[in-house]
């Protein structure tokens, strides 16, 4: 991995992030006007908004409401991401897409095979990640971890989705 300095999208893109970066680019990146249209669905001021999520403001701070409102406005999973990583020794996958929700058919052997290949391409992608940090001096740096971790994390959330499909596929299918 490259040693060189990483802007601010890019750590954003490579890493977990803290909590209020991840919120602070969660923002940015909404496609339905930024800060101000996630404050604007939900009838806030969008200057205060911007302040609390801003990582050079230190007068304002975001508060539980403010992350749950969003979360469900920008789905970003930059967030939730971070707060794993804060409660530490776990993971969370989103099951949207991986899983029939109510009133949907069960799952399919196209969404197991979806699965199982998720799994192993998220897993590709950690063991290339390692082998690229030991190429450079056989050891691993804090940004080669910072990348790893995230990987790791995602492995794990892979590996849920793939026991949810699996899970669903027995209990829902008439299979002998």
């Amino acid at each position: 991995m490259s040693r060189e300095a990483k802007s601010c999208l890019e750590r954003a893109k490579r890493e977990i992030l803290p909590l209020n970066l991840a919120l602070y680019h969660a923002c940015r990146d909404y496609p339905h006007g930024g800060t101000a249209g996630i404050a604007a669905l939900y009838g806030r001021s969008a200057s205060t908004l911007q302040h609390k999520v801003s990582p050079t403001q230190a007068t304002h701070s975001a508060n539980p409401e403010d992350i749950e409102e969003i979360i469900t406005a920008t789905r970003d999973p930059r967030i939730l991401d971070s707060v794993v990583q804060a409660f530490g020794d776990a993971a969370w996958v989103d099951l949207r897409g991986v899983v029939p929700s109510e009133g949907e058919a069960c799952a399919t052997l196209g969404s197991v095979i979806q699965a199982v290949g998720d799994v192993l391409q998220k897993k590709s992608a950690l063991m290339a990640g390692v082998a690229e940090g030991l190429a450079n001096d056989s050891r691993i740096d804090r940004d080669e971890l910072a990348v790893c971790l995230k990987k790791i994390q995602q492995a794990h959330g892979a590996l849920i989705a793939l026991a949810r499909v699996l899970t669903s596929d027995a209990e829902d299918g008439n299979h002998d």
